[in-house]
């Protein structure tokens, strides 16, 4: 049996996208200001919650939340291709029916 441990699952801060209501997918649209503040939050937040480890996907949105939460943690973040959002094609930088 796998030992019980707290799992944290934190999505990016905003981007200008989310803001508009656009698809992103994998388009590397990085966070604004919001996110950068949001990013900063979770990190003041998480930062005695005895995180152990932070894995991210390259992209620069989720990356950059993750640099800032693992920061305080004095924890280095590993990426990996995994986490990657789903591609949207010819959708990305389009609205979203009702934005």
């Amino acid at each position: 049996m796998l030992p019980r441990r707290p799992f944290y699952f934190l999505r990016h801060g905003e981007t200008d996208w989310n803001r508009l209501g656009l698809y992103q997918g994998r388009r590397d649209v990085p966070l604004n200001a919001t996110g950068l503040g949001q990013a900063r939050r979770a990190a003041d937040r998480l930062a005695r919650s005895g995180i152990a480890r932070i894995v991210s996907s390259p992209l620069a949105r989720a990356h950059a939340t993750a640099e800032i939460v693992a920061r305080p943690l004095g924890l280095a973040v590993a990426l990996d291709d995994r986490l990657l959002e789903c591609a949207f094609g010819v959708l990305e930088g389009q609205a979203k029916a009702g934005a």
